[in-house]
């Protein structure tokens, strides 16, 4: 991030770049996880904007995550699409992996819709898409540490994930003829895959899916006062071993199978909000 600069200093100078390409203000925000990248190749008509032209943004640097801010009207609020996202397990801290976070709340996103890939736990199958209704940070750091006093730092997270939104996603899905189940998400810093003895760990400790992401991005969002929306697609199952073990690439390969199902519910979702 530049230097001798504070956070808000930082993230107006990311907004004015992206103004500068795109003046309308987007109302939702949506991060697309391991898989879900495509979906924001649809339209024609959007902006697109490389993170490596916003002063501040994280690089991305793992299959699955092109790297581009992309603003899109088609799919019916003008829509911030995050396509891909960093993490905390490349190296960066947590501040800078929430940065586009902050860029979009100070865009005008009042809503976020964040996704991602997770192996799972209990409960799920690979290939089934979830609803997130609860998490557990188990990353051993909050984005939160360090904030100016200015800020909100004591953050109620009991509806971090917003009732109304689950809500109408689930609405959303029947209509679709698929039900939704609503998990808890355990977040951890990867890079390596749970042992048995981990997986075993999270069960006990309630949760149904784990990821190496989204906790973080959530947490923000919280404390700028956003609403919250989470979808994860399940792509394995933690703690066991399979053919061939599992891999990044199959963790992608999932992903595009299910793409046309997350994108017709995504955008059903979002049409509504």
């Amino acid at each position: 991030m530049p230097a001798g600069l504070s956070m808000k200093e930082r993230v107006e100078q990311a907004v004015r770049t992206v103004r500068d390409r795109c003046a309308a203000t987007p109302a939702v925000g949506l991060v697309l996880g391991s898989g879900w990248g495509p979906i924001a190749e649809r339209s024609r008509t959007a902006t697109i904007i490389p993170y490596a032209e916003i002063p501040g943004f994280p690089r991305c640097a793992v299959e699955g995550h092109a790297g581009n801010l992309v603003i899109d009207a088609s799919w019916g609020p003008l829509t911030a699409i995050l396509q891909g996202r960093a993490h905390r397990y490349e190296g960066w801290s947590l501040e800078e992996v929430t940065f586009p976070v902050r860029v979009l709340a100070t865009c005008g996103v009042k809503t976020l819709v964040v996704t991602n890939a997770s192996g799972g736990l209990q409960g799920v199958e690979p290939g089934e898409l979830v609803l997130i209704a609860d998490h557990l940070n188990l990353m051993g750091d909050n984005p939160l540490i360090g904030i100016g006093a200015s800020e909100r730092r004591f953050v109620e997270m009991v509806d971090a994930y917003d009732p109304g939104l689950l809500q109408l996603a689930e609405e959303v899905a029947r209509k679709n003829g698929r039900l939704l189940k609503r998990v808890t998400l355990a977040a951890v810093t990867g890079p390596t895959y749970e042992t048995p003895a981990e997986a075993q760990m999270l069960r006990v400790l309630g949760a149904q899916v784990v990821c190496m992401s989204t906790v973080p991005e959530v947490t923000v969002a919280r404390s700028l006062g956003l609403r919250v929306l989470g979808l994860s697609l399940v792509t394995n199952v933690a703690g066991r071993p399979g053919p061939g073990g599992k891999t990044h690439e199959t963790v992608v390969a999932v992903g595009l199978q299910q793409a046309p199902l997350m994108e017709r519910l995504l955008r059903d979702i979002i049409s509504r909000l």
